[in-house]
C-alpha cells in the first residue's frame, strides 16, 4: 500500500529505504542491531499546517560491542535529523538475538549433560524460550549486561504439546551480546510430568459440531476504506500500526447531524506486563513487559478468515524490521469487519406498538502470539458513539513442574505433577482525547447517600459529586465499585443544549490491581500499574507508562516520574492512562489451552450530543411485520 497520509505505518518499502539511509549516515555495522523502527508520528500542530510532511522514522539501534543504545530520526529521502546516545538504556530483545542465544544454549555442553542426567539424549526434542530476568539478577552477573533465562520443556513427539512437560530446575542464563552461556541452574529433584497435553484436532478429534453458520452481506461491508483511513456509519478513523505498540488508532471523528467532531487523536494499548506470583524456581523471574522489552507488534499473527475473523472482511498488511535490517511483511495483520450486537434500543408502547433497532460494532483488530500466550486486540465502534476496547486473552498457561500433590499455593495442579502458576495480566491504554477540542480537564465522579433525614427522608436518595482532577498528583485514582467511580473527559470551553460541558467518560470494565510489591523489582519497573488511572499533559516524548527501556532498568521510568512535576492538567491538552487487567488464578479447565478471558473498558458520550446517536439508526427488513427492527 502506498504512502498517502503522514499517519499511515511505514510501508514494507519505505522501511527497506529507511534501513539503508541508515547505515550509510551512521555507518551501522553487523555489530548494529536495529531494535526497533517506528513512524515517527507528526506533531498536532505539524498535521494542521497543511504542509507536505518528510516521511520520517524513530530508529532505536543497540550497538553490541559498545553496548549502547542510540535513537535516530532519519527520513525516507536519507536525511538524517539526529542521532543520539541514550545513557544507561538497554535495548529490547530481538527475535533475531533470541534465536543466537538459544543456538548458543542448545550447543554448550553443561546443558547437555544436565539434560542427559534426566534422561533427554536429543537436544532438538528440547523446546527452549528467552525470557528476560524480571526480578533479581544474580549478584555475581548484576554488571550490566544484557542477560536472559531459558526455561525448558520437553518434546517426546513431534507434535506433541511440550507445555505439558516441563523440565524442572534447568534454566541457561545467557549474555546475549557475548553470546555465552554464563550460569547455569541445575536441579533435577523433580521428575518431568508424562501425562499428555493435546489439543490439536488431529489429536482430540474435535467432535462436537454446530451447524454452518455464514454471516452474508449481498452488497458488502458498509464500511469505506481509503488506504488506512475507515469511513463506517457516521464514525471515520485512521487505522495504525508500530512495531512496538501493535494496532493503534488515530484521528476518531463521528459526524453528529453533519457535522463531523473530534473525539480522539490517538488511541493504543501503550504496555502489557505479566506479574508472575509464584516463588517457584521456575516461574518468579517471569515478569515480562511483552510490549517494552520484546516489542509486541512483532508478534502480529497472519489472520485467517473463517477462523480468526468471520463475516465480510477486510484486511491491512503490516510491515517490521528485523534485528539484522530485514524487512518482514505480515500479511492480514488487521482484520476489519463490522458484526450484529443484537438489540440496540427496543420499547413497547402502552398501545402495543413496538419500536426495535438491531445494532452493529465496526471492528478492528489484530492476535499477538508471544511464547504460551495470544493476546487479541480488538478496538469496537457503535452506533450510539460509544467506543470499546477488549482484549481476549487465551494460548497455552505456562507450566512448571513439582511433586504431584506437592504444598505449592500459588499454583493450580492441572494434571499429576503438572502445575500452572499464578499471574496477572496488566495492560495500559494510552489515549490522546480531544473531546471537541484540544484543551480538555478530567472530571471524576462518584455516587453518594446522604445520611437518612431532609436530604434523604426515605433512605433510598442518592446523588453524584464531580471533582476536576487539575494537577497529576491528583489524578492517581484507582477503580471504587463502591462509590461506582468514573471519569469524564469534559470540554470545558464548550457547552450542550442544556449548559454542560460536553464529555466523554471513562468506564472501567473487569480489573485487577497488583499483588507485586511496590519494592520489588517488577514493582519499581512497574511502578504505573498502582494507579488505575493517570493523567499527564500531552508531552511527545511520553509515550510509554514504564519509560522507553523496561529492559533491566532499575526503575521508576515513566510515569511515576514523569507526574512528580505534579504539572497542571487543567483545560489543556491531556493524556489518559488507564491501567486494567486479570487475575489469573488458573483452572484445570484453563487445559490444555485456555478458553479466552476477556478485559477492557469503554468509552461513552456523556453530555456530547444532544440526543442519543442511536435514535437515527434505521429500522431492519422485519421477519415479523408486526414491530419495527
Amino acid at each position: 500500500m502506498s504512502f498517502q497520509h503522514p499517519l499511515d505505518p511505514l510501508s514494507h518499502s519505505e522501511q527497506e529505504l529507511i534501513v539503508a539511509h541508515s547505515r550509510k549516515a551512521w555507518n551501522l555495522q553487523a555489530h548494529h542491531l536495529f531494535a526497533m523502527l517506528q513512524l515517527h508520528e507528526p506533531t498536532k500542530a505539524e498535521l494542521s499546517s497543511g504542509k507536505k510532511l518528510d516521511r520520517t522514522a524513530r530508529v532505536t539501534i543497540w550497538d553490541r560491542k559498545k553496548a549502547v543504545v542510540s535513537e535516530g530520526l532519519i527520513t525516507t529521502d536519507g536525511v538524517a535529523k539526529e542521532f543520539v546516545e541514550i545513557p544507561g538504556a538497554k535495548s529490547p530483545v530481538s527475535v533475531v538475538e533470541s534465536a543466537v542465544a538459544l543456538d548458543v544454549v542448545r550447543k554448550d555442553k553443561s546443558v547437555i549433560e544436565a539434560l542427559a542426567r534426566r534422561g533427554i539424549t536429543d537436544i532438538t526434542t528440547v523446546h527452549m524460550e528467552t525470557w528476560p530476568i524480571g526480578a533479581q539478577i544474580p549478584a555475581h552477573l548484576d554488571d550490566g549486561r544484557r542477560l536472559i533465562w531459558t526455561p525448558m520443556w520437553h518434546q517426546p513427539t513431534p507434535d506433541a504439546n511440550f507445555y505439558a512437560h516441563p523440565i524442572h530446575g534447568l534454566h541457561a542464563i545467557v549474555d546475549i551480546d557475548a553470546e555465552e552461556v554464563v550460569g547455569l541452574e541445575d536441579n533435577a529433584n523433580v521428575p518431568i510430568p508424562q501425562t499428555p497435553g493435546p489439543y490439536r484436532e488431529s489429536q482430540t478429534g474435535g467432535s462436537v459440531k454446530l451447524k454452518e453458520l455464514k454471516i452474508d452481506q449481498p452488497d458488502g461491508p458498509s464500511f469505506d476504506v481509503q488506504g488506512w483511513n475507515i469511513k463506517w456509519e457516521r464514525w471515520s478513523f485512521r487505522i495504525g500500526f508500530d512495531q512496538r505498540e501493535g494496532l493503534v488508532i488515530h484521528d476518531v471523528n463521528f459526524n453528529d447531524e453533519g457535522k463531523p467532531r473530534k473525539i480522539a487523536h490517538r488511541l493504543s494499548i501503550a504496555e502489557l506486563v505479566i506479574p508472575y506470583g509464584d516463588p517457584a524456581q521456575g516461574a518468579y523471574r517471569k515478569n515480562a513487559f511483552d510490549t517494552g522489552e520484546f516489542g509486541l507488534g512483532n508478534f502480529t499473527n497472519s489472520l485467517t478468515l473463517g477462523c480468526d475473523c468471520l463475516g465480510e472482511i477486510v484486511y491491512l498488511d503490516a510491515a517490521v524490521t528485523e534485528g539484522d535490517g530485514t524487512v518482514r511483511t505480515i500479511k492480514n495483520a488487521i482484520c476489519m469487519h463490522e458484526e450484529d450486537f443484537g438489540i440496540l434500543w427496543k420499547h413497547v408502547d402502552v398501545d402495543g406498538h413496538t419500536e426495535v433497532r438491531r445494532g452493529r460494532r465496526f471492528v478492528a483488530s489484530s492476535i499477538v502470539t508471544v511464547n504460551n500466550y495470544e493476546y487479541g486486540y480488538f478496538w469496537y465502534f457503535y452506533q450510539d458513539g460509544s467506543i470499546e476496547f477488549e482484549a481476549k486473552l487465551t494460548g497455552i498457561v505456562l507450566t512448571l513442574a513439582d511433586k504431584p500433590g506437592a504444598d505449592h499455593p500459588s499454583a493450580t495442579e492441572l494434571e499429576p505433577g503438572l502445575w500452572a502458576p499464578y499471574h496477572q495480566h496488566i495492560l495500559c491504554a494510552r489515549m490522546d482525547l480531544e473531546i471537541d477540542g484540544v484543551n480538555n480537564s478530567v472530571v471524576e465522579i462518584e455516587s453518594f447517600a446522604h445520611p437518612v433525614g431532609e436530604k434523604n427522608p426515605y433512605g433510598g436518595a442518592y446523588e453524584t459529586s464531580e471533582t476536576v482532577l487539575k494537577s497529576e498528583s491528583a489524578a492517581q485514582r484507582l477503580v471504587d465499585p463502591i462509590k461506582s467511580r468514573f471519569w469524564k473527559v469534559v470540554n470545558p470551553n464548550k457547552k450542550n443544549h442544556v449548559g454542560h460541558s460536553i464529555a466523554y467518560k471513562l468506564i472501567p470494565g473487569h480489573t485487577t490491581y497488583p499483588l507485586a510489591h511496590k519494592e520489588s523489582v517488577l514493582g519499581k519497573r512497574a511502578g504505573f500499574m498502582y494507579s488505575h488511572l493517570w493523567v499527564t499533559p500531552n508531552v511527545e516524548s511520553e509515550r510509554y507508562p514504564a519509560g522507553d527501556y523496561p529492559f533491566q532498568h532499575e526503575g521508576g521510568a515513566g510515569l511515576p516520574e514523569w507526574t512528580k512535576n505534579d504539572r497542571s492538567i487543567e483545560n489543556t491538552d491531556v493524556v489518559l492512562w488507564h491501567v486494567f487487567g486479570t487475575n489469573h488464578i488458573p483452572r484445570t479447565e484453563d487445559w490444555p489451552v485456555m478458553p479466552v478471558e476477556r478485559t477492557g473498558f469503554h468509552l461513552k458520550p456523556s453530555g456530547f450530543f444532544r440526543r442519543s446517536p442511536a435514535m437515527d439508526v434505521a429500522s431492519s427488513e422485519a421477519v415479523d411485520t408486526a414491530c419495527d427492527c
